[in-house]
């Protein structure tokens, strides 16, 4: 069933190319058209325009509208003193493109370039006609037409295939498949956009906005693997493009094949698949697998899989999915125990191996930081907290780790017992028991919340971060602790408490201040866990707040800049005040995840499958 769904994805038009956003390809024939664009004040050819780049001179890219499907996108892309509109449509094998130049700062008129492009070595060649370009490959013929604008020649640039080079003096019409006068392209495009808002206004209504910057985010990302033949929604294309073509992360892709699934829950399934599958060939899921071929073979990142494939299921109700994913999670699940144990609980950790990629971190305390997931926070530093070469895991009982686990024995002996598996259900929640009784050592009555505990000088680590609200998610707190971490750390001002929240470290801790990652900066993930958390206590002051605080973080850049950021600064709520926070970044997105969450989008969300 797994090949059959995964099949159906390998289809149609969208921008699976991730060099080039602008870049349209038909699968399953890789051919497809890459849009450039030159500029004649410099004479300058931006040729791989990429969303999220933000150096001096770069282009910036404001992503619009996207299909998960391709059926329809838009984007804006402003470079060298111009601003361009880009709209595509897609149905079988057609597709209308529609580009416009909507500003122009300079005297000169820029031009746009068509590239005929053949992708990932599929057989098949182009050819120029006197007036269009044709594609063809065995028994195929497909011709790149122009409907609208006016054409110019132009030899300067690095185009190497057959092109067609327009004047933006006017709107200019490409179509590839049937050919189509300018009002039959402009009702494909209008249909195929007033498809998705209507989908959109008649499911989530007034939360239409969140929707879209939601979904952009993702679908932006959705891009095509050669190696393996598949479909991947992955972080961001700037990090597929450093890492050899594309970039799987442990949670990211969890996160984000969940948050697919609201919408599309075979792409979202197809997701999460991919990422376990790397279970199977090292026994646990790596931090990181690129496609240069480097994994992190030393360390995993925090267990979020279980849960996220419950709630997923919980929207698909596919029982295949769980048939396929089952054995890889159980194994994952045991190597925490084989691997991360420590008296009784869990510590992050980095195991010693033959390192030919990464230069440092490997065997040490920020190889178990990066374990966290949380790379350079406070609590991970080596004056917080001690590596144990001998045991490969730190010297500290994590209360993230513990209550993630516990998370996940729960989460996956919900799955079990749909799968009829009686004894693995026994099994799994005796373990979540223990674990239970064992993280009440980390309350720390003094401060009122969970606390990492250093097991080497045997005393708490008063580096406070969300994670010390994750016990939450367990229903570890009774009311009278619940109270406490509310009210003397939630709403603390000097602590979490502020307009944007939740900082990723105390706003008192020393560390708050360099705005640096995991040191102050705020992060979709943590926001979204705290809220899972809170939603097991019912309806809360604390709960609403962060619904609120979450769905405004995330629209104040969507709206004015088209951003979904990777973190965001905890004292404004911008993100790209810094140049290391990624501007398309798909978890941002769970931001949003929240605000839909909380009004019902995810039917019964986080609370055991049989729970009436």
């Amino acid at each position: 069933m797994y090949q059959e769904e995964k099949k159906k994805l390998l289809y149609g038009w969208n921008t699976w190319d991730t060099y080039s956003a602008c870049t349209y390809v038909y699968l399953p024939d890789g051919y497809g058209i890459h849009i450039g664009f030159k500029e004649y004040l410099k004479g300058s050819y931006l040729q791989n325009a990429n969303i999220g780049k933000n150096q001096d001179g770069d282009e910036k890219i404001y992503p619009g509208l996207h299909a998960y499907d391709g059926s329809y996108t838009e984007m804006k892309v402003e470079w060298a003193r111009n601003g361009f509109k880009i709209e595509t449509a897609g149905e079988g094998e057609n597709l209308i493109i529609r580009i416009s130049c909507y500003k122009n700062d300079t005297r000169f008129i820029p031009a746009v370039l068509i590239e005929s492009v053949l992708l990932w070595n599929r057989p098949g060649h182009f050819e120029k006609s006197e007036e269009n370009i044709i594609f063809s490959c065995r028994d195929k013929i497909k011709e790149i037409s122009i409907i609208s604008g006016k054409r110019k020649e132009d030899f300067y640039h690095t185009i190497r295939t057959p092109y067609i080079c327009m004047s933006l003096v006017e709107e200019v019409r490409i179509c590839i498949g049937e050919k189509m006068s300018v009002q039959e392209a402009d009702l494909m495009l209008e249909k195929n956009r007033r498809r998705l808002t209507e989908y959109a206004e008649s499911k989530y209504g007034e939360m239409s906005e969140l929707w879209y910057g939601l979904q952009a985010g993702i679908a932006w990302n959705i891009i095509y693997d050669p190696g393996k033949n598949r479909i991947l929604a992955n972080v961001s294309r700037l990090w597929n493009i450093d890492r050899g073509g594309y970039a799987e992360f442990c949670w990211d892709n969890f996160f984000i094949g969940y948050m697919l699934a609201m919408d599309d829950p075979v792409r979202g399934m197809v997701n999460i698949v991919e990422i376990l599958k790397e279970v199977e060939e090292i026994g646990f899921v790596p931090n990181g697998t690129f496609g240069n071929g480097r994994k992190s073979f030393d360390r995993s990142q925090p267990p979020v899989g279980s849960m996220c494939v419950r709630e997923v299921y919980r929207l698909s109700n596919q029982k295949w999915f769980l048939e396929e994913v089952y054995d890889n999670l159980v194994i994952w699940n045991n190597w925490w125990i084989e691997h991360r144990m420590k008296e009784g609980l869990l510590a992050w950790g980095s195991d010693p191996y033959d390192n030919k990629w990464e230069m440092q971190g490997i065997h040490q305390t920020f190889g178990a930081s990066l374990e966290s997931g949380m790379d350079n926070s406070p609590m991970y530093i080596p004056q917080e907290v001690r590596f144990n070469k001998e045991t490969n895991n730190l010297e500290l009982w994590d209360v993230a780790l513990n209550s993630l686990y516990i998370y996940d024995c729960e989460a996956l002996a919900d799955i079990a017992e749909v799968l009829g598996k009686v004894k693995d259900r026994e099994k799994l929640l005796a373990r979540a028991h223990c674990f239970k009784t064992e993280m009440q050592k980390l309350w720390n009555e003094n401060l009122g919340i969970y606390c990492n505990y250093r097991t080497d000088s045997k005393d708490f680590s008063t580096v406070l971060t969300p994670c010390n609200f994750y016990p939450l998610l367990v229903s570890l707190p009774d009311h009278r602790k619940v109270k406490r971490m509310l009210e003397e750390h939630f709403f603390n001002p000097e602590e979490f408490w502020g307009k944007w929240i939740v900082p990723s470290v105390s706003r008192n801790h020393p560390m708050f201040g360099e705005n640096n990652y995991w040191r102050g900066r705020i992060w979709p993930p943590t926001n979204f866990l705290i809220y899972m958390g809170l939603a097991k206590y019912g309806d809360s002051e604390a709960r609403r707040s962060l619904v609120t605080k979450s769905v405004d973080l995330f629209l104040q850049e969507w709206k004015g800049h088209g951003h979904i950021h990777e973190n965001y600064n905890a004292e404004n709520g911008y993100g790209d005040d810094v140049t290391n926070s990624d501007s398309n970044y798909a978890w941002g997105g769970l931001l949003a995840f929240i605000g839909f969450a909380e009004n019902g989008f995810l039917g019964k969300f986080g609370g055991n499958l049989f729970d009436e």
